[in-house]
């Protein structure tokens, strides 16, 4: 079925009234019509029934037929603290890293990031990332939108992050120890966490802060995948690990 994101203190109410972009996408992209129905979805994991019950050339109304909570994602909460990258490669991880089932993304800054300018210009692409995550949690069925933290240093976030949790991250010169296959206990943790460096990969010094604060390091095999790649196969490999994918 046809999915939509409202906001939650809307998705309480009777009728939804839909305009903007939204109904751009409901009456000219979908070409929907008084009666066809669709699915709301909250992004906290609230998800209601709705009909067409009005549409007009520039806002439409959705009578909300019955609520439900759904059920909530298997396994552990999955965290990616992402080292900031040129251009819109950040875009690419946060779709991804939504459909594959994250359920938090820290964007950071690293020694070997990307300069200055690109790090104030990712501080004003929050809202734009927040947006790519609800389209892609609409796109794969979620009734949850993972949250995307404000940019912050690495040193910071992996300070910040729970103490049960299994904290992976992510280094080149990693390779050659245990794989990330290994380190995944047969129990589930509550909470992963992965780390991904950026273009140039973490130095030594971060790695070694990282690990002071109960992170491992990792690699990802013999090759060397860019940033946004290297993010995408960690998150599938846990979710094949845990049996979400595959």
């Amino acid at each position: 079925m046809n999915r939509l994101h409202v906001d939650p203190t809307r998705l309480q109410t009777d009728a939804v009234i839909v305009t903007d972009e939204d109904h751009r996408y409901l009456a000219r992209v979908l070409r929907l019509a008084v009666g066809d129905r669709v699915t709301l979805f909250d992004g906290q994991g609230s998800e209601a029934d709705a009909t067409i019950s009005r549409m007009g050339p520039r806002a439409l109304e959705l009578r909300v037929d019955a609520r439900r909570q759904a059920t909530a994602p298997r396994g552990p909460e999955l965290t990616l603290i992402q080292a900031l990258a040129r251009g819109e490669k950040l875009d690419l991880v946060v779709q991804k890293a939504t459909e594959l089932g994250v359920s938090r993304i820290i964007p950071v800054t690293t020694e070997r990031a990307v300069p200055r300018l690109e790090t104030l210009r990712a501080a004003s692409r929050r809202v734009r990332w927040q947006k790519i995550a609800r389209e892609a949690a609409r796109q794969s069925g979620r009734a949850d939108v993972p949250e995307v933290d404000p940019v912050t240093s690495l040193a910071l976030a992996v300070v910040a992050q729970p103490r049960d949790a299994l904290k992976l991250i992510f280094w080149e010169q990693a390779r050659g120890h245990a794989g990330l296959k290994e380190l995944l206990p047969a129990t589930a943790p509550s909470g992963i966490v992965i780390a991904v460096g950026p273009e140039g990969g973490y130095s030594e010094a971060e790695v070694g802060h990282a690990k002071g604060a109960g992170f491992i390091a990792v690699g990802l095999g013999p090759r060397i995948l860019r940033t946004e790649t290297a993010s995408v196969a960690a998150l599938a490999v846990v979710g094949f690990a845990l049996g979400d994918l595959g």
